[in-house]
């Protein structure tokens, strides 16, 4: 069985191909032999049979005085009731054994010589005069000998069907297994280049097409992966470069202002925020890694998401002391026919960073603009059916907004509006990060997350997950 496993799918696929036809053709001729050789029998009685039946007619009509001759072939004896031979054309070798033949019933029997071999029936008759015995026999080397030649024809006959076939199953194996050699090879070449190439799918939607397709996706996958990976060292490199350069130019002053204290300390404080800074970026991109990283899946009830939702508004509250924003919630009541527990594919850790990096922006946004007033409004609800049912989180404020051309990167990573870098625009500060994470944490959960400018002004971001299960 090990050997067996070693070998290629072709050659498994032929042996047993070809295990199947021997098995099958074997049979066959089995079948073929057995019914031929019952067919000869059969015709061999009905001839004896049919030799006989004169002779008892006769016999039986009161004529076994003067009975006829057999004809030219026949092999027949007749027995009188004393137990004299009559009339026989048996050959030399079966004449001693006509007396026990004869007492041996109606039976077919079969009888070898060393010349030949024979086929005897033996049929009694009746009369006034006592019991008469009609034994006839045939030679049956002939059917023997033609059940052996189809024997032997049969056989090599099967050998060379059994080859044919093998061979027939190899050449079938090898065009059915020719798209994954095509495939192997690109996946070959794939791997030494940078070739954009996919695996080839052919042209029949078969299970090879479907593994093409599946493996293409794959590929597509983790050549996307690979893409943001590298997009990701080349973006961190980018935004470390930065404050690494201004930190060092503030070291070196710090080094200059040794001798005056109030410069002194203006430089650690300003290499002091650099380092937070620094720390914040790194934090992030530890927390973007470890969310794409996730293989589980994260769940909480609605309830529990509902109590951070109150907890995420408290702590937005306490980051807009100071300004005139109001920070507001709701939480949408669950229809009584779904149940009470509604279970969501995101844990309650992760509920709060998607409304803290929300609650976040759109505080920092309008707090950096005009008189530092505004409203950020989070909503819970739950939509779709009871059967599908989909949690929904919309985060809206009265802010300035995004311009409509950054809105589709607003989720990239380090993604920021050139007003945002500049210090000009409405918010100053972070690495543009947050929007990533929140992305990414909607992905992991199997949902969606869109943002859309409001009217007259603000923005509104709207995050819907599905829900593993209602419990009632």
């Amino acid at each position: 069985m090990n050997l067996l496993r070693r070998l290629s799918i072709r050659v498994r696929l032929t042996i047993g191909a070809v295990v199947i036809a021997a098995v099958f053709f074997a049979g066959t001729a089995f079948v073929v032999r057995h019914q031929v050789e019952s067919i000869l029998a059969n015709s061999s009685v009905m001839l004896l049979q049919s030799d006989s039946a004169p002779f008892e007619q006769d016999i039986a009509a009161g004529k076994g005085a003067s009975l006829d001759s057999p004809g030219q072939g026949q092999l027949i004896a007749v027995i009188d009731p004393d137990g004299r031979v009559t009339d026989s054309t048996f050959p030399t070798e079966l004449q001693p054994q006509l007396a026990a033949l004869a007492a041996a019933g109606a039976g077919t029997q079969s009888v070898t010589t060393p010349a030949a071999d024979y086929l005897v029936i033996s049929r009694t008759v009746t009369t006034e005069d006592g019991t008469w015995h009609v034994v006839t026999a045939r030679n049956e080397s002939a059917s023997k000998l033609s059940v052996d030649n189809l024997t032997r024809a049969l056989l090599i006959g099967l050998v060379i069907l059994t080859a044919l076939f093998g061979l027939g199953s190899w050449l079938l194996a090898s065009a059915a297994l020719r798209p994954v050699s095509a495939m192997r090879r690109t996946a070959g070449e794939l791997q030494s280049s940078v070739s954009t190439e996919l695996l080839p799918v052919g042209p029949a939607r078969d299970e090879l097409s479907a593994l093409a397709i599946t493996l293409n996706g794959l590929i597509t996958q983790l050549r996307a992966s690979a893409d943001r990976e590298k997009q990701l060292v080349s973006d961190a490199s980018h935004e470390l470069r930065t404050p690494l350069a201004i930190l060092q130019t503030q070291l070196e002053l710090a080094h200059l202002s040794t001798g005056d204290p109030d410069a002194l300390l203006l430089e650690i404080e300003s290499a002091e925020r650099t380092v937070k800074r620094l720390s914040v970026l790194a934090a992030s991109l530890l927390e973007l890694t470890r969310i794409e990283g996730m293989t589980g899946r994260e769940s909480a009830t609605v309830d529990e998401l509902a109590a951070e939702l109150v907890e995420a508004i408290d702590r937005a509250r306490i980051l807009a002391i100071g300004t005139a924003i109001v920070v507001d919630y709701e939480i949408a009541v669950i229809p009584a026919d779904w149940g009470s527990g509604c279970t969501a594919a995101l844990s309650r850790y992760s509920f709060g960073r998607v409304l803290d990096n929300l609650l976040g922006n759109a505080i920092a946004a309008m707090a950096s603009i005009g008189d530092g007033s505004g409203t950020v409004k989070a909503e819970l609800s739950l939509t779709g059916s009871p059967e599908h049912p989909v949690v929904r989180l919309v985060v809206a404020d009265t802010g300035p907004g995004m311009s409509e051309e950054f809105l589709p990167q607003a989720f990239d990573r380090f993604a920021r509006e050139d007003a945002a870098r500049s210090g000009a625009g409405p918010v100053t500060s972070g690495a543009g990060l947050g929007l990533s994470i929140v992305s990414a944490l909607m992905f992991s959960a199997g949902g969606t997350v869109t943002m859309t400018n409001r009217q007259p002004s603000g923005l509104s971001v709207v995050a819907d997950f599905p829900a593993l299960s209602l419990s009632t």
